[in-house]
């Protein structure tokens, strides 16, 4: 699990790609600290029924 200070900087790593902050930390909360990623290597973001609605290219899991 994403300790506060992890989250709050997935989060703003992702609201720098242009995303709103509301819908940046639903994305973080999505993600959470088991991502799944597409074969060029993009973070997906899954709803509840694992229908992917987002891929992010995010460097936060590979410095981490």
């Amino acid at each position: 699990m994403l300790d506060q200070s992890h989250f709050m900087a997935l989060v703003e790593e992702i609201e720098t790609l242009g995303y709103d902050t509301d819908t940046a930390a639903h994305y973080a909360a999505s993600i959470g600290d088991r991502p799944v990623f597409d074969e060029p290597g993009n973070v997906l973001v899954l709803d509840d029924g694992n229908k992917v609605i987002a891929r992010l290219r995010l460097k936060f899991f590979y410095r981490r």
